[in-house]
């Protein structure tokens, strides 16, 4: 009886602390500081619930960037949202690319949980993959988590014959989900301008990157997002396999885990009222498979948690492998760069001496030519010298000669007017042999002179 008051009281407490809109996420990404505004950011989607209230989606369609948007359908059992279907069909009549998630509780059974999400989001209506979203762990061990999340992923992939995609945190993935879940599509909150680093070797498809975006049509803030690199819409797309539902995996719930104490043996999960029909000795079987269930459980805990452990080793040295790699390129890069570096000085100081090499080799034959121009005219200087007094001497003997014909022929004309006046007197004047006279002499002198 006091089982069934405590189920009671958890359940009003389920009730009441998931009243009203309840379309926040309720735990945020912890260690990741977010940033504000999309003013200047690059972001490819959105995702909207009933936080945003009504939304205008003539308006928010017109954004280019938006090329999808994930609408909240549900949360825990019996939360639904209330905007959805509005948010849907009005999203789709605009162009917009649709998807539905469902926010993962830890107080309600897995099966219902799928139940009422699959009850909001037709198959028929989804342009996207489904989202899970997983951000809190309350009241669940590290395996109870991963074993509700996986079995709730099963079920999702059989309903809608893909598989789906996980919504967490980076830490929270890194710490919590890890190595099993690395090969599912993955949207990874992180608010920081820095993006996620995630271990096991996993990829994300989607960053969360802000929660306060600001968006034409919506009055509230809004979460922004947007592809990794080698992503795009088509990694998201929601293509069914296999629509039909299939029976080949279990279907049994997982029960929300009682407050852990010390040496408590672990409850088996049976119907209610199981045990009261039940023998002491049937009792005391079903404890010791219990018992026996909780080593098995206990030891393939240590063995994930082992293989959990070697995996991150490994990764740890493939990293530490990867950075000694990349250090030994950079180092061989900043090598090659160094001989470049000499060689292309080596280069400029060859070319620098082969440069005043022919400098100077110019300046010689400037020199050599300049030598030569003065040499030449001290030359036709010295020549000009030398001609100019032969040019005198020869200039004053024709002058000389000159002079001389002028006397001669007016000693002639002296002698005619003197024969003239002499022949009217009558007067008989003696004849003077008749010799050359000096200017004579000299003109036949230098004659003779000339032809030899």
């Amino acid at each position: 009886m006091r089982v069934y008051v405590i189920l009671i009281f958890t359940l009003l407490f389920s009730l009441v602390s998931h009243a009203g809109d309840n379309d926040e996420h309720e735990v945020k990404v912890v260690g990741d500081k977010n940033y504000s505004d999309n003013a200047g950011l690059v972001y490819d989607g959105i995702d909207v619930s009933n936080y945003q209230k009504d939304i205008n989606w003539r308006a928010t369609a017109a954004d280019p960037s938006i090329k999808y948007v994930y609408v909240k359908a549900t949360e825990g059992a019996t939360h639904k949202q209330h905007r959805y279907r509005a948010n849907i069909e009005n999203a789709r009549k605009h162009g917009v690319k649709v998807g539905s998630y469902h926010f993962l509780s830890t107080s309600s059974p897995i099966q219902k949980q799928f139940e009422n999400f699959i009850s909001m989001a037709k198959p028929e209506e989804q342009d996207l993959i489904p989202l899970l979203d997983v951000e809190t762990h309350a009241g669940w061990s590290a395996k109870q988590l991963q074993d509700s999340v996986k079995l709730f992923l099963n079920l999702l992939e059989d309903y809608y014959g893909c598989k789906p995609m996980i919504y967490t945190g980076m830490s929270y993935f890194n710490t919590l989900l890890g190595y099993d879940f690395k090969n599912y599509p993955l949207f990874i909150a992180r608010y920081s301008k820095s993006e996620p680093q995630l271990n096991f070797g996993a990829k994300w498809i989607l960053w969360q990157f802000s929660d306060k975006g600001v968006i034409n049509g919506i009055d509230e803030r809004v979460d922004l997002s947007r592809f990794n690199r080698g992503y795009s819409l088509k990694d998201i797309t929601y293509r069914p396999t296999n629509s039909k539902k299939r029976n080949d995996r279990p279907r049994q719930n997982v029960p929300r885990p009682k407050p852990k104490r010390e040496e408590a043996r672990p409850d088996v999960p049976y119907p209610p009222g199981y045990h009261n029909n039940m023998s002491n000795k049937e009792r005391a079987e079903a404890q010791k498979r219990a018992d026996e269930e909780a080593k098995k459980r206990k030891k393939q805990e240590e063995k994930r948690l082992e293989e959990q452990r070697k995996a991150q080793e490994k990764a740890r040295k493939e990293e530490e492998k990867k950075r000694k790699e990349e250090e030994k390129k950079r180092k061989e890069a900043e090598k090659k760069r160094l001989e470049q570096e000499k060689k292309r000085l080596e280069q400029e100081k060859k070319q620098r001496e082969q440069e005043e090499k022919q400098r100077r080799e110019e300046e010689k034959r400037k020199a050599r030519d300049n030598a030569q121009a003065r040499m030449k005219a001290d030359k036709d200087r010295t020549a000009q010298t030398d001609q100019q007094p032969q040019d005198n001497v020869e200039k004053r003997r024709k002058d000389d000669l000159e002079s001389a014909k002028q006397e001669r022929l007016a000693s002639e004309r002296s002698k005619e007017m003197s024969n003239t006046s002499n022949k009217k007197t009558g007067s008989k004047t003696t004849k003077k042999p008749s010799n050359q006279s000096s200017a004579d002499n000299d003109e036949i002198q230098y004659n003779r002179g000339k032809k030899r």
